[in-house]
């Protein structure tokens, strides 16, 4: 049976972390690290910062473009829809005026109907009187 502790040191002895050194043999057992570890010891730092400084200056200047060509589109897209929401306001108003002027000739027609049947209803009732007097005579 195996104590405690010696399960701890076995599983320590097993990881990897960060500021433990290894042996080859362990290396040896994650071809991956090995590669991955491999130009590290020879790598430029300062030449690594320069093109990241250089990329992310690069990704800033294209992100501006494309702020600067949003806001473009967004005021022509912005002067459209105010000229088609100008547009729709003046047909509206043309739709208005020709509904009142309809509804006003209506009226007018409705009035000269009205005037002309009551004229008629005169005209009958004035041809009934006059046949009921010659009828008395």
């Amino acid at each position: 049976m195996e104590s405690p502790g010696g399960a701890q040191s076995n599983m320590t002895s097993q990881s990897i972390g960060v500021g433990q050194t290894h042996s080859p043999a362990a290396v040896e057992e994650f071809p991956i690290v090995t590669r991955l570890t491999q130009g590290l010891a020879e790598c430029d730092w300062d030449q690594l910062q320069e093109k990241y400084t250089d990329a992310m200056d690069e990704h800033s200047r294209v992100e501006e473009e494309l702020r600067v060509e949003t806001a473009r589109l967004l005021e022509v897209f912005t002067a459209w829809s105010q000229t088609t929401v100008l547009q729709d306001e003046r047909r509206a108003l043309k739709r208005f005026k020709t509904q009142m002027q309809h509804v006003q000739n209506s009226e007018v027609s409705v009035e000269n109907k009205k005037k002309h049947y009551n004229d008629v209803v005169k005209a009958f009732q004035s041809a009934l009187a006059l046949l009921n007097e010659q009828m008395k005579a």
